[in-house]
C-alpha cells in the first residue's frame, strides 16, 4: 500500500500508520515529532508539506542545520513529490543569487545561518512562509537561529505552522521544556520502539559492551598523568574550590572557571593563579582522555603539543609553567620511554577493532559498518589501519574545516560522493566523527562500532540509529577498564533511561494541558499580507502598517551577523549589511563603533590588528567608539600590565573611549540608544565614508608616524621635541636618541630611511 496525494508521486511512499497519524496531527498546530532513528521523520515532514502546498500555498522553509542534510532532503523532495521549485541555500549562494532565487520557489531547503542572515537584512520575509520544518529540533535552543527564527515567523504571522522533528530532544525536563517554548510548541507526537503502531516497522538492533584491559606498559604512564592532575586540584582547593571529596570532573573544572572568573573581576587578584591552575587541570585531564580512550598515540601527541605551547613565545602561561613543573616533566619522561618502544606495545582498541570488523565481513561480506571516533586524529589512525587489511575498504568521513596537512577537512561534494560510494559498496567500512551522527541517509548499515562511549544520550541514540533499519543491526561499544569510558557508558545509559521515562511524561503533561485549549486556525487566518492588499486608504492617506515598518536603518559589517547582538538589534533597526572598511556598526557619518569579544581584543593586540584598526576609525570618523565585550579580559595569560597599557593608549593616545560591557544583550542596547540618539533627524548615513580632512597637527602626526618603529605617542613626542616635521626629518642620530623611547637602533633606522637615496624599482 502506498499513500496517494495529489503532490506525491505514485507507488513511492508505503503507507504507514504512526506516520498517517502523526501528518494529521501535525496539521493541526505547532507539533515536536520524537520518533527514533529511521523510521521517517523526513517521510511525515514530506506529508505535511504537499498538504499544506495544495491547501494554502505560498512558501515551505525546510531548515537542517548541516550542508549534507540539506542536499538529502532536497533530493528526497525530488524524489517523492510534483513540487516543481525546490531550491537550496547554504553559504555557498551568494545574498544577492538567494534574494532572487527565493522570489519563485515552492520549496526552499536551508542551513538556518543563511536564513537567519536573509531575515535580519530584509531580504527573507518570514510572512511569506506557510510552514517551516525544522529538522533535528534539539537544536532550537540557546543562541542557535533556530531559536530566532522561530521567533519571528511566529511573531509575524497568525496562521503560522512549525514542525520540529527530531530523534532525541534531550534527557532533562529543563531542556526539552526550553525547545518547546522556543518553537512554539503546541502539540507532541512521541513514538517508541514499544507503541503499537511503530513496532511493526521496527528491525531493532543487538548491543554489546567489549571491555578491554589497559596495557601494562601504560599503567605508569597513566598513574603519573593522575598524580598530576590531582596535585593541581590539590592546588586549586587552597582558594576554595572543589570542597568535596569526589572526583573533580571536566564540568566542575568549567564552572570553577566562572567562580574565578567572577572573584578577578572583584578585585581578588590572587585568584589569577587560580585561573592558570584551572587551565592547567584542563590540559592534563584531556591527556587522560586521550589515553584512556585513545590509545597510547593521541596521547603523546597532545603532551607533545603542549610542550610546543609552552616554549613558543605566544604561548598561554598556563603551558609555559606546567612544562616547567617536576610532575609533568616525570611524565614526559616516561611517555618519551614508551615512545621509543611504541612498536610493541598493543593497542587493545585497534585489536579489538580488526578483529570485528574481520568477522563481521567473513559472515556477510556484503556488510557495511560505520566507526565512530570522537576526535579527528583517531579517525586518521582508524581508518588507516583498517585499510591495511585486504578485505576492508575504508573512508574517513569527517566536517569540512582542515586542520593541518594530514587532516584534511571533507567539502560538502566530497561528503556526498563517499555516502554514495559507501551505498554502492565501494566503501564497505566509514569511520566517522560526530558529523556523521544526524540525519545522513545510509538505510544500508549492518553494523555501528563505537570506538569509544558517549556522554551524552543524545549522540548514542544518534549513532545506534545508524543501523537496524532494513534489518537487524549490530552495535558494538569498545571500553577500557577502569577509565573513564565506563563512565560515560553509564552516564548515557542513564540519561537515555531518564530521557524517555521524561518523554513519556512530557505526552501525558501537554496532551492534559492541550485538553480543551482552544485551537488556532491553521487554514483560515488571514495573513498581514493579505489583509496589507485589502486596506485601500485614500490617496496620501497614511496606514497602520506605514507606521508598522518606519524602521531607521542600521548599517552593520556583515561579519557580525553570527552575532546575537545583530538578532537582537534587529528588533528595532532594519539592518543593512555591508561590508565596512572600518569598524563594525555605522551609526552616522561621525560616530562608528568596533565591538570586540575580550578574547578578539586581546588576539588582536597580539597580532598587531588593533592598533591599525583603531587609527583608521580615528582618522575617518569624529567619534570612533570601541566596545569590549565579556568578562574574562585577564584570563587568557596576557600579563595584566600588558592589557592595561593598551587601554591607556586606546584612550590616551588614540582618543577614542572604551566600553565594556558584560554580554551580548547590553552591547545590542548600548549600540541600540547611541543609534537613537545620534539619527534622531532620520538623515540617512553615508555608508562609503569620505575621508575628513585632517587637523594641521594630526597631518604632522601622520607624517612622522610614518617613520620606522614610531608609534602615536613617539610622533608626538619628537614633534614637540624638534617643533617640525622638518627638524624631525634633518635631525642626527644623536640628536634623535635624545627623545625619551628612541632607542639608538631606531634612529639609526630613522636616518637611514630619510637619507637613503631613492631607487625605482
Amino acid at each position: 500500500m502506498f499513500v496517494s496525494h495529489p503532490l506525491l508521486k505514485e507507488n513511492v511512499v508505503e503507507e504507514r500508520e504512526y506516520q498517517k497519524n502523526i501528518a494529521e496531527s501535525c496539521l493541526k498546530g505547532n507539533t515536536l515529532v520524537v520518533l527514533p532513528t529511521g523510521l521517517g521523520k523526513t517521510i511525515i515532514a514530506i506529508l505535511v508539506m504537499v498538504e499544506i502546498f495544495e491547501k494554502k500555498g505560498g512558501k515551505i522553509l525546510f531548515l537542517a542545520p548541516t550542508k549534507p542534510l540539506v542536499e538529502q532532503h532536497a533530493r528526497s523532495i525530488e524524489k517523492l513529490t510534483k513540487l516543481q521549485k525546490v531550491i537550496k541555500f547554504t553559504g555557498e549562494v551568494s545574498k544577492s543569487k538567494r534574494k532572487e532565487m527565493a522570489k519563485d520557489a515552492h520549496v526552499i531547503v536551508a542551513t538556518p545561518q543563511v536564513i537567519q542572515n536573509d531575515i535580519i537584512s530584509g531580504d527573507l520575509n518570514p510572512e511569506d512562509f506557510t510552514l517551516i520544518i525544522f529538522d533535528e529540533a534539539h537544536r532550537a535552543v540557546g543562541n542557535y537561529a533556530y531559536v530566532y527564527i522561530a521567533r519571528e515567523y511566529r511573531k509575524r504571522r497568525k496562521d503560522h505552522l512549525i514542525l520540529g522533528i527530531t530523534a532525541s530532544p534531550g534527557g532533562n525536563e529543563e531542556k526539552i521544556m526550553e525547545i518547546i517554548e522556543n518553537l512554539g510548541i503546541e502539540n507532541v507526537e512521541i513514538r517508541t520502539e514499544e507503541d503499537r503502531d511503530v513496532r511493526p516497522y521496527v528491525k531493532g538492533f543487538k548491543i554489546r559492551w567489549v571491555e578491554l584491559p589497559m596495557p601494562e606498559e601504560l599503567k605508569e604512564l597513566h598513574a603519573a598523568l593522575k598524580e598530576l592532575y590531582n596535585g593541581i586540584i590539590d592546588e586549586l582547593r587552597k582558594f576554595g574550590l572543589f570542597v568535596t571529596l569526589r572526583r573533580v570532573t571536566r564540568g566542575d573544572i568549567l564552572r570553577a572557571q566562572q567562580e574565578v572568573q567572577s572573584s578577578i573581576q572583584d578585585g581578588k587578584s590572587g585568584y589569577y593563579q587560580a585561573a592558570m591552575l584551572l587551565t592547567q587541570a584542563i590540559k592534563v585531564d584531556y591527556a587522560l582522555e586521550y589515553l584512556e580512550t585513545q590509545g597510547f598515540e593521541a596521547c603523546y601527541s597532545y603532551l607533545e603539543k603542549i610542550i610546543q605551547e609552552g616554549n613558543t613565545r605566544g604561548g598561554s602561561k598556563a603551558a609555559r609553567n606546567l612544562i616547567r613543573d617536576e610532575r609533568f616533566i616525570k611524565v614526559v619522561k616516561l611517555a618519551r620511554e614508551i615512545g621509543e618502544r611504541r612498536e610493541s606495545i598493543e593497542n587493545p582498541k585497534l585489536d579489538a577493532l580488526k578483529i570485528i570488523i574481520r568477522k563481521e565481513l567473513a559472515s556477510n561480506p556484503d556488510s557495511r559498518i560505520i566507526v565512530f571516533t570522537h576526535f579527528r586524529e583517531t579517525a586518521i589512525l582508524v581508518t588507516r589501519v583498517l585499510n591495511e587489511l585486504e578485505e576492508v575498504r575504508a573512508a574517513r568521513f569527517v566536517g569540512q574545516a582542515s586542520r593541518g596537512e594530514e587532516d584534511k577537512g571533507l567539502k560538502q561534494k566530497e561528503q556526498v560522493e563517499i555516502i554514495e560510494k559507501f551505498k554502492r559498496g565501494e566503501y564497505n567500512v566509514l569511520v566517522a566523527t560526530s558529523v556523521a551522527e544526524e540525519g545522513l541517509d545510509i538505510p544500508a548499515t549492518d553494523m555501528v562500532i563505537f570506538y569509544e562511549p558517549v556522554p551524552s544520550e543524545i549522540r548514542s541514540i544518534q549513532r545506534r540509529g545508524r543501523t537496524g533499519r532494513a534489518r537487524i543491526g549490530k552495535v558494538v561499544i569498545l571500553t577500557t577498564k577502569g577509565t573513564r569510558d565506563m563512565a560515560y557508558l553509564f552516564s548515557s545509559r542513564s540519561k537515555e533511561k531518564r530521557m524517555k521515562n521524561e518523554l513519556l511524561w512530557l505526552r501525558m503533561l501537554l496532551k492534559d494541558k492541550l485538553r480543551g485549549k482552544e485551537q488556532r486556525s491553521i487554514f483560515s487566518e488571514k495573513t498581514k499580507m493579505q489583509e496589507r492588499k485589502e486596506i485601500t486608504p485614500r490617496k496620501g492617506q497614511l496606514t497602520l502598517i506605514d507606521f508598522e515598518n518606519e524602521k531607521p536603518k542600521l548599517y552593520v559589517d556583515h561579519r557580525e551577523f553570527r552575532s546575537e547582538v545583530v538578532k537582537l538589534l534587529s528588533e528595532s533597526f532594519v539592518i543593512v549589511p555591508q561590508a565596512l572598511s572600518v569598524g563594525d556598526y555605522l551609526i552616522s557619518p561621525r560616530l562608528i563603533v568596533e565591538r570586540k569579544t575580550t578574547s578578539d581584543f586581546l588576539e588582536s593586540i597580539k597580532d598587531g590588528r588593533l592598533f591599525s584598526q583603531l587609527v583608521e576609525m580615528r582618522k575617518n570618523y569624529e567619534v570612533p567608539i570601541l566596545i569590549i565585550e565579556g568578562e574574562n579580559l585577564f584570563e587568557r595569560g596576557f600579563h595584566e600590565n600588558s592589557i592595561y597599557g593598551a587601554l591607556a593608549s586606546i584612550i590616551g593616545d588614540y582618543r577614542i573611549p572604551v566600553i565594556f560591557t558584560r554580554n551580548e544583550r547590553e552591547t545590542a542596547k548600548l549600540i541600540e540608544f547611541l543609534a537613537k540618539r545620534e539619527n534622531a533627524s532620520k538623515d540617512d548615513v553615508p555608508v562609503r565614508k569620505e575621508k575628513r580632512a585632517m587637523s594641521d597637527e594630526e597631518r604632522q602626526r601622520y607624517i612622522v608616524e610614518s617613520l620606522p618603529n614610531i608609534s602615536a605617542r613617539l610622533s608626538k613626542r619628537l614633534l614637540e621635541h624638534f617643533g617640525s616635521v622638518r627638524n624631525v626629518i634633518n635631525a642626527e642620530v644623536g640628536e634623535l636618541i635624545q627623545v625619551k623611547g628612541i632607542g639608538r637602533r631606531t634612529a639609526e633606522e630613522i636616518y637611514e630611511i630619510v637619507n637613503k637615496k631613492y631607487k625605482k624599482s
